[in-house]
């Protein structure tokens, strides 16, 4: 009996001192995201000015990468390689943040109705890719009036005004059509890059993941880092044609209020017929930089801080 009670003492004090479970906040995925997005926003915004200004010009006569980022040091001085940053921030915080909070809720809802079925690796590819596109289109229509004044204000036609007042200014000279200028063409980017994002990411995850339990240790950091700037890489490059057609509209209604005139319409055959293919990748260096680290922090970030709320679906996929 003495060993009996023992036992049992033993047993009770070992439950009381094992910590309860975090319960789990349902914001963790938005608080994980919106980090994420300031973190790489404040950090990589002289990529996205750079990269704007580039695709701004015509492929003849274009600059590269170095020469512009070096105009703007002469003529702004370094501060101005951060123009816009206040409206990026807005932008990709509110954004991120928003996205994986979505992604989440729609991962779920799509794994429950596969849970009763056989699901092969081509139905998780699709469900990934459909997950991550339908997260970013809500995220990116939602934002779109912010992505309107961050670009003009990365090209510099935004000048001594907050985001607040730029967006007032736009919408009372140019209307809904112009805060939702380009809307199309940005969903066209951000949904194939989200969904492309999502399932390049979870492949690598899931063969690093493989290498690390053949290395007998746990998938760390340093994975999810890796996993999130190559997959950051591939899909930027693919889906970058239409940010460039998304850019050259949203400045092109800015240039058509400012002069009067009548504005010169974009579109993708319009470019290949007067440029040539190569128009369509124009910025695509500093872009393709700028989204490759973005997307190893912002996945390294994301899993970090959502935790600490609570865990992610990352965590939970890392249990199964």
């Amino acid at each position: 009996r003495i060993r009996t009670n023992r036992a049992t003492m033993v047993a009770a004090v070992a439950t009381a001192e094992t910590p309860a479970p975090k319960k789990k906040n349902p914001l963790a995925s938005f608080f994980g995201g919106a980090s994420a997005g300031l973190t790489s926003s404040v950090l990589l915004q002289p990529f996205e000015v750079v990269k704007t200004r580039m695709q701004a010009q015509k492929l003849s006569g274009a600059r590269g990468m170095v020469t512009i980022t070096r105009d703007v040091v002469q003529q702004q001085g370094v501060k101005g390689l951060w123009r816009g940053v206040s409206a990026s921030c807005m932008r990709t915080t509110a954004g991120a943040g928003l996205y994986f909070f979505l992604l989440e809720r729609v991962t779920k809802e799509f794994s429950a109705r596969e849970s009763a079925k056989t699901e092969s690796s081509f139905t998780r590819s699709v469900t990934m890719f459909t997950a991550g596109a339908s997260a970013r289109t809500v995220a990116a229509v939602l934002l779109n009036p912010i992505t309107v004044v961050k670009t003009r204000m990365e090209y510099g036609g935004v000048q001594g005004k907050g985001v607040f007042t730029a967006l007032a200014e736009v919408a009372r000279k140019e209307g809904s059509r112009g805060l939702f200028s380009g809307v199309g063409t940005t969903v066209m980017r951000d949904a194939p890059f989200s969904g492309l994002n999502l399932l390049l990411f979870t492949q690598t995850r899931s063969l690093m993941s493989e290498v690390a339990r053949l290395q007998q240790r746990e998938t760390g950091a340093f994975d999810t880092f890796v996993a999130g700037a190559l997959a950051g890489a591939g899909a930027t490059f693919v889906t970058h044609p239409p940010d460039v057609i998304r850019t050259r509209v949203q400045l092109g209604r800015m240039m058509q209020a400012r002069s009067g005139g009548s504005r010169v319409p974009v579109s993708l055959t319009k470019i290949i017929k007067e440029e040539g293919w190569r128009a369509l990748w124009v910025g695509s260096l500093p872009r393709v930089a700028r989204r490759t680290v973005q997307q190893a922090i912002t996945w390294s970030l994301f899993d970090i801080v959502s935790r600490s709320f609570g865990g992610n679906f990352l965590a939970e996929d890392k249990k199964k």
